[in-house]
């Protein structure tokens, strides 16, 4: 079986390049790695890279970090989880001794008999061809978000042809949309534009990799941390969210949010008009709605199924919309009660996303007064997930989220028939 060292290896070779061509390009991009860190990947004496030299490695070699690490044959439903630990069993070997790994082998080969399996295929030979050139939507929405950036940093096209030198990108016809650069290119001009953030940068690089089509949140008027944030939700397997002013965007009426926006002002998500920030609330509604085995875990206060912030008939109809939520088995809505309440955060509002992969860590989203920060350090993360868990068990059951939800659409209703 091919370990990570071994694909690392054949994909250097096959591309044609050596380790200090790959280490000087990521250095320039912003990910400082040095010759002989490459050499010691490559030979299986170094073995915990981070995710994200891991992508930069497979943005400079133009395959997917799935292929990096293994699992580049992986199908859907429970097998894939059994494909992602095996694949993890191969990182696991890189840099055991030659008679380890020929013990290991004989034990994988004897399992794959117990079971009936058919021998392992060398796999060696089966590195994908090189990235596909961008369409023209991937490349004009790549250009566009550039071009955002770059505006952003307040830096003119000389001054960033300078910055990675003179013939290493024609920036206006990037910007354009009129020829793609290549990923470590983009690598490059994210490190000039002062991109740091991690998620980031892996939402512009997945768009210059190919590996994702052109998307509405891609649009020039969503700011680029609004939409690296849905890209992220897109994604995500189970979304785990925490709301105790508003109903979550993604439960919603078109109605409660537009009065929703209307408070906070469509400032908040990077809109000039109520009317367009509207639209991206119900274009994220659509990830949810779809049947694609995704998971809302959402918590929010009592206060919010009686705030007035719309009138009674738009919040009326709100909360049917939540008891139909409430019914469906891949959404579990809970309430923290107004009366003596177990615990509450020190926080506002705040988001937790799971994805499928086996190599990528959860995310956490603090929701703020005029932009979201994503949350990447484990520790973080981690009291995020403490704070949710610790929400989770002192809130509402099941049964006492529709007890809840129906004793305040009596209230509302006999009020409107007085």
């Amino acid at each position: 079986m091919a370990n990570f060292a071994e694909r690392l290896d054949l994909a250097l070779t096959k591309r044609g390049f050596t380790g200090a061509q790959v280490a000087s390009a990521l250095t320039e991009a912003g990910i400082p790695i040095t010759r002989a860190y490459v050499s010691q990947l490559r030979t299986g004496k170094q073995t915990n890279p981070t995710l994200q030299v891991l992508r930069a490695l497979a943005s400079c070699l133009q395959v997917s970090v799935g292929w990096l690490v293994g699992d580049d044959h992986l199908e859907s439903g429970s097998v894939e989880d059994l494909q992602v630990r095996a694949a993890n069993v191969g990182l696991s070997a890189s840099g055991l001794s030659e008679e380890s790994l020929a013990v290991l082998r004989g034990v994988v080969e004897l399992a794959r008999k117990a079971e009936g399996l058919p021998e392992e295929p060398e796999p060696t030979s089966d590195i994908p061809e090189a990235g596909a050139p961008l369409s023209g939507p991937q490349r004009r929405a790549l250009g566009k978000r550039l071009h955002g950036l770059r505006l952003a940093a307040q830096l003119s096209v000389e001054q960033v042809e300078t910055a990675i030198g003179r013939g290493a990108a024609a920036i206006p016809a990037v910007e354009e949309g009129r020829i793609a650069p290549a990923p470590i290119t983009v690598e490059r001009l994210l490190a000039v534009y002062g991109v740091a953030a991690a998620p980031i940068r892996e939402y512009v690089l997945s768009l210059a990799r190919g590996e994702r089509e052109a998307a509405w949140y891609d649009a020039q008027s969503v700011p680029v941390w609004l939409a690296t944030g849905y890209a992220l939700e897109q994604r995500a397997t189970v979304i785990r969210t925490y709301h105790n002013q508003f109903v979550p965007p993604l439960l919603q009426t078109e109605e409660y949010a537009r009065a929703a926006i209307t408070v906070n002002g469509p400032a908040t998500l990077g809109q000039q008009t109520v009317d367009e920030a509207v639209a991206l609330v119900l274009a994220r509604q659509e990830a949810l709605s779809r049947d694609n085995g995704v998971v809302l875990w959402a918590v929010i206060d009592e206060s919010v199924l009686s705030r007035s912030i719309v009138g009674p008939h738009v919040q009326l109809r709100q909360l049917d919309v939540l008891i139909e939520h409430a019914k469906r088995p891949n959404v579990s809505l809970h309430v923290v009660p107004m009366e003596d309440p177990v615990y509450a955060p020190r926080t506002g509002p705040f988001t937790l996303w799971r994805f499928a992969e086996a190599f990528e860590s959860d995310i956490a989203c603090a929701h703020g007064i005029e932009s979201d920060a994503l949350v990447t350090d484990t520790g973080e993360v981690e009291a995020y997930h403490q704070a949710f868990t610790k929400l989770s068990v002192t809130t509402t059951t099941r049964d006492e989220t529709f007890e809840l939800l129906n004793a305040h659409r009596e209230r509302l209703s006999r009020s409107l028939a007085k």
